[in-house]
């Protein structure tokens, strides 16, 4: 629903995952098969509105290297974290970015 709403599916998916104390690889699992649902179905809408063209597709194509490279990172770094620090690590992150979203609301 929120994901729907807003086109942000990461936090309320994450957050919702935690308050169950899902297992990490299920997790990322999960995680992973929302993402790219919510993914596709972006694409489509950005092709539909015409964000995404012929003039935005190349750099967006050649973002996918990096987000990749984050990805395996990513992966590389949660194989390393035991079940509580993963998770307090996680909830770090969505704390941060919480605060984040209160300080561009309050700053207009």
């Amino acid at each position: 629903l929120f994901g729907g709403i807003s086109g942000v599916w990461g936090p309320p998916v994450i957050a919702y995952l935690l308050s169950f104390n899902t297992e990490k690889t299920e997790m990322i699992r999960v995680q992973g098969v929302v993402f790219l649902i919510g993914s596709v179905m972006l694409l489509f809408a950005h092709l539909g509105s015409g964000v995404l063209n012929a003039q935005s597709l190349p750099f967006s194509a050649a973002l996918v290297l990096p987000a990749a490279i984050g990805m395996w990172a990513g992966l590389r770094l949660q194989d390393r974290l035991d079940p509580t620090r993963f998770r307090r690590a996680t909830l770090v992150v969505l704390a941060v970015a919480g605060l984040n979203l209160i300080r561009k609301g309050l700053m207009g």
